[in-house]
């Protein structure tokens, strides 16, 4: 038997037929095409590295959600990172540290709280400004908490809004060595109330805590504390210290109105000193 017929026979014996180099190529691009999802790789819990179309913007907004949802105690970059469906140093690309998103945070909430100058006169300026702050409050309760500590600490520095009000203060008439007092107290009224107003309940058991401050705030002694006692009826739940639940579910309109009124008031009589 010559050599190419023992070839052929152990060919039609094992049923292999050994492909040519030219069919190699064609065949290896057709075997990648043809891959299961299953046999691609894949990161960990469906995860990205590359975390493509993330921008600081889709962060914000995610963190926003996230702080809604859970408070500021239960919020990380992590869960942040997780709802984008990116790892956590996707989302360090855009944000340094996690005060630095909870500053972009307090800036995107508070980013059309100015109305723009020129159209109202300054006391309804301000008037509109503190009412548009207390409804992004209402909004976002849980941001409440970081207002005080950022904005006020200015870690949220806002350039437009302090111009916008810087601005308001100087068309009004007060004169360069009332401004920085002024401008003090329209940023406390713009967060002062509505902070307190809207600030966090308990999270662990709010029924019975609320439960257990009714009990004593019924257990006052009018004797003992006569005064208190008097106006306690009209002051139960309606005012700080004396409430069981915040201004989500008990707003206090009325006060806010009359805190708002007593600031202007105030600014008033500076005006017509200076």
């Amino acid at each position: 038997m010559t050599t190419s017929a023992r070839k052929s026979t152990r060919v039609e014996k094992t049923g292999i037929t050994k492909k040519g180099p030219s069919s190699t190529g064609a065949d290896s691009g057709r075997a990648r095409a043809g891959a299961s999802p299953a046999s691609r790789p894949r990161s960990k819990k469906g995860g990205t590295t590359g975390g493509s179309g993330l921008s600081k913007e889709r962060i914000i907004s995610a963190a926003i959600e996230q702080i809604d949802r859970n408070g500021l105690m239960g919020f990380s970059l992590r869960d942040v990172a997780r709802s984008l469906g990116v790892y956590p140093s996707a989302v360090y690309w855009h944000v340094a540290t996690r005060d630095d998103l909870l500053a972009s945070v307090v800036e995107a909430t508070m980013a059309d709280v100015a109305p723009e100058p020129g159209k109202l006169s300054w006391q309804d300026w301000l008037r509109e400004l503190f009412s548009r702050c207390r409804e992004v409050i209402r909004r976002h309760p849980n941001v409440a908490q970081l207002l005080g500590g950022h904005l006020v600490a200015n870690a949220s520095l806002s350039p437009g809004m302090i111009d916008r009000i810087l601005s308001v203060l100087v068309a009004a008439g007060f004169k360069n060595d009332q401004i920085v007092d002024m401008y003090n107290v329209v940023i406390a009224t713009m967060v002062g109330f509505s902070t307190l107003e809207f600030a966090s309940m308990p999270t662990d058991d709010p029924a019975g805590w609320a439960a257990q401050l009714q009990e004593k705030v019924s257990s006052i002694r009018a004797l003992e504390f006569p005064t208190l006692a008097r106006y306690l009826p009209a002051m139960a739940n309606r005012s700080f210290i004396v409430r069981w639940q915040n201004g989500t579910d008990a707003a206090m309109d009325s006060s806010f109105r009359a805190y708002v009124e007593t600031a202007i008031a105030g600014m008033e009589r500076a005006l017509a000193r200076a």
